[in-house]
């Protein structure tokens, strides 16, 4: 199982526009972050984690030709925003689209219920909210994403969704956290080797409290832990984001094997977060441990590919 991080980056991307902190005008490519997206590869299963405004971009960029389903964390704008743009894999024409044959048989609609976009039953509403067109019947036009929401809710480590045939099925978990005062979920996406071991990559991203059922649904879910992606805005504290010591917290709680800041935003460079880490590293021993036995503690960067 491979997962892609398209976009680590927080709500205003970096560079900020007009912005001219060494930061922003770095000529190291691990400085410039697009907003948080991830692809998750597994066989011939696609999955894609939140579709902010830069996904077009990032679609091209990492030539994506096919989503089999999407799972939203939360109904911000940069994790969210880029939904319009899931028509090239999945769309429903207007009904004078249907009528012309031509047409029709040119640009024929997507079969099924649409592409699958799971998600909380709290963010099904809002996408309802802020793109109604998309659910609603249109006499012309051309077409519009057609889209399948389904709630999470109910699935948890006993009942994880199962994506995908025998051949490539992943295994995913939500956990719910908090950000700030709104409600969001981050993934377990786990997948069983060859030899039956359950390898799984843990993406948590826009959170500040992550509580202590979810900790330990995130170690029952994930079986062996091989990737922690966790956000971490910065090194001061922030009202709805881990900074980077409360990550560093719960990344040795969770006890994977390599963790990814993520959500990262122009403050400090890429050198600059990863000598931070390694400086305040001794004062949590159980990561620590984890480095010296081959592991690993490091700010994500945008093109990073994570395997377990």
């Amino acid at each position: 199982m491979k997962m892609t991080l398209m976009g680590t980056g927080t709500s205003h991307g970096v560079p900020v526009i007009a912005c001219s902190c060494p930061v922003c005008t770095s000529s190291d490519s691990r400085d410039t972050r697009l907003r948080c997206s991830a692809l998750v590869e597994e066989g011939n299963q696609h999955l894609l984690v939140d579709v902010g405004p830069d996904f077009r971009f990032q679609a091209l960029k990492f030539k994506i030709c096919r989503l089999d389903a999407v799972f939203i964390t939360h109904s911000h704008a940069d994790h969210l925003h880029g939904i319009d743009d899931l028509r090239i894999f999945s769309h429903k024409n207007s009904f004078a689209m249907s009528r012309d044959k031509v047409i029709s048989e040119k640009y024929p609609e997507t079969s099924g219920e649409g592409l699958p976009i799971y998600t909380s039953e709290r963010t099904k509403g809002y996408i309802h909210q802020r793109f109604p067109y998309i659910f609603v019947e249109h006499d012309k036009g051309g077409g519009i994403p057609k889209l399948h929401l389904i709630s999470v809710d109910e699935n948890n480590a006993e009942n994880p969704l199962a994506i995908g045939q025998d051949q490539g099925k992943i295994q995913v978990v939500p956990i719910p956290m908090m950000h700030g005062n709104h409600h969001t979920d981050g993934y377990v996406f786990s997948y069983f080797g060859q030899k039956g071991q359950k390898n799984s990559i843990a993406y948590l991203t826009d959170c500040n409290f992550i509580p202590d059922e979810s900790v330990e649904l995130v170690k029952k879910a994930g079986g062996h832990i091989e990737h922690l992606v966790i956000d971490a805005l910065r090194e001061r504290e922030h009202s709805s984001h881990c900074n980077f010591l409360q990550a560093l917290g719960y990344a040795e709680r969770i006890g994977a094997r390599h963790t990814w800041f993520t959500h990262i935003t122009h403050d400090m460079s890429h050198i600059q977060i990863q000598k931070y880490i390694d400086q305040h590293l001794q004062e949590f021993s159980g990561l620590a441990e984890i480095v010296k036995a081959g592991g690993s503690v490091s700010p994500a960067y945008d093109g990073l590919i994570l395997e377990a």
